[in-house]
């Protein structure tokens, strides 16, 4: 019998907690970009080794609330801490813990009584050691068990987390199958990929104000030559927003449209066929029934 553990991230937007799960997984499950904020769902990722099973939940960025959408999101975050053992907070090493994060430590301890463990991330951008002992020294002095570092360039600091949380998991039947790394469907991912290829490809000239649905999702389980053929919608919030959205003679759907359907062939190692419409919708992130349906 392995042992096993959930493990929910949580942490302010940008702070790299996407980046430390695929790091982790060492596959690119949670959607990375240089935005804050573009994480939207608590997105499982299944760690699996000869002894344990680590079932970790990426949450959306803590954030000011603006709109409905923003409400929803930090909800979910809060919400997913009920039912983890172990807590990872994830702070940035090239950034300080102001009030923002203290107000999230103690959140994170109003909802939960799982054991709770602090990560700096980036820690390949700090060239003064003592920068990242004084952060560490803060979080432990905020009651967090352990401070873990980690970075890209830095693989071991990796292992030692997994083998952290490692000690906090406990025997027990296997929830996954081991050669799982999610439970999300490939129509989830399918919305991801999209999204993330919009977000890299408009910059700062569309934020957040981007939702994607795949309208129709067919696949052929009988015959690996045939390609999914998915039909998807990027809704907007401005006539505006479209435009730059579409590009000049629709230059920039398709480099969107492009970039994702190729990083869906490598990942679902299977032909595809994306079709991609735009359309606007002023109200979206402010109207509850529209933001379920978007999948939030």
């Amino acid at each position: 019998m392995k042992k096993v553990c959930y493990v929910g991230l949580i942490g302010r937007p940008n702070v790299g907690k996407s980046t430390l799960l695929n790091n982790i997984l060492n596959f690119d499950l949670s959607i990375v970009t240089n935005l804050a904020q573009t994480t939207r769902d608590n997105i499982k990722g299944i760690y699996n080794d000869h002894d344990s099973q680590l079932i970790f939940i990426d949450t959306p960025g803590i954030h000011k609330a603006e709109f409905l959408l923003s409400e929803k999101l930090n909800e979910k975050s809060y919400k997913t801490l009920k039912d983890v053992d172990v807590v990872l907070f994830v702070t940035a090493a090239n950034e300080k813990l102001g009030t923002g994060d203290k107000y999230v430590i103690n959140k994170i301890k109003e909802t939960t009584d799982a054991k709770l463990v602090a990560v700096i991330t980036k820690i390949d951008l700090i060239d003064k050691k003592e920068l990242l002992d004084e952060k560490a020294a803060q979080l432990k002095e905020l009651g967090f068990l352990s401070v873990l570092g980690v970075g890209l360039g830095y693989k071991q600091t990796y292992y030692d987390l997994v083998d952290e949380i490692k000690s906090f998991a406990y025997p027990s039947e296997l929830i996954y199958e081991e050669d799982q790394y999610s439970d999300v469907s490939l129509r989830f991912m399918a919305k991801e990929i999209i999204r993330e290829a919009a977000i890299n490809n408009l910059y700062h000239e569309v934020p957040h104000s981007v939702a994607i649905t795949i309208d129709e999702f067919i696949e052929n389980e009988n015959d690996d030559s045939v390609p999914y053929k998915i039909y998807a919608t990027i809704f907007v919030k401005s006539e505006s927003q479209k435009g730059i959205l579409i590009g000049k003679g629709g230059s920039k759907i398709k480099t969107i449209s492009m970039s994702a359907r190729q990083r869906m062939i490598s990942v679902f190692q299977h032909p595809i066929i994306l079709l991609v419409k735009v359309k606007v919708d002023e109200n979206w992130v402010d109207d509850e029934q529209k933001i379920k349906n978007a999948g939030y």
